[in-house]
């Protein structure tokens, strides 16, 4: 004797999702880009927040997808089907919006793209550091490119950290840097 419905194992994956979900969002981004763009001789990779929104949103898909499998058991394949793809998808998306600065280039991910912008040091025209309206931000970090692209980074903790690596860089490419009036 069973004493569960297949409508039962749905509903419990969708609960799953959901409580683990935070811990997906928090710590995904960190690890798969990690995985990715990480190397020895990346010394920054920050991650934008609307990376931590497409996971989050990619966890909500494959939530609703199962939960709406519970309640429609006979088309549960394929509901489950579209929320692991479209939860694929946006967690791909995810992962691919990053920026980093390393030793020999400045690169990042375009939210919302699969394209990936990359610079070598010798590229910037300039960087500005532009300071917050309010004590509670952050300062920005511009990149300004030749091209006329430009690039943003929160200048946290782990930039702050690797600081003398920018200044090295500036040194060495000879880029104006300042700070915005």
């Amino acid at each position: 004797m069973v004493n569960y419905e297949k409508k039962h194992l749905y509903m419990m994956g969708a609960i799953a999702v959901l409580i683990l979900a935070p811990f997906y969002i928090l710590v995904g981004p960190f690890i798969f880009q990690g995985i990715m763009f990480d190397d020895v001789s990346v010394w920054l990779l920050q991650t934008p927040m609307t990376a931590y929104g497409m996971y989050g949103i990619s966890a909500l898909m494959l939530a609703l997808g199962l939960g709406f499998s519970s309640f429609f058991v006979k088309r549960a394949v394929y509901l489950t089907g579209l929320g692991l793809v479209l939860a694929g998808v946006l967690f791909v998306m995810g992962t691919f919006s990053y920026k980093s600065l390393s030793t020999e280039e400045i690169a990042w991910g375009e939210p919302f793209s699969f394209k990936t912008n990359s610079y070598s040091w010798e590229d910037v025209k300039e960087v500005i550091l532009v300071s917050p309206p309010t004590e509670e931000e952050k300062h920005k970090m511009v990149f300004y490119f030749n091209d006329g692209k430009e690039v943003t980074f929160v200048r946290n903790n782990e930039f702050q950290a690797e600081f003398s690596n920018f200044n090295t860089a500036k040194r060495q490419y000879k880029f104006p840097f300042k700070a915005s009036e």
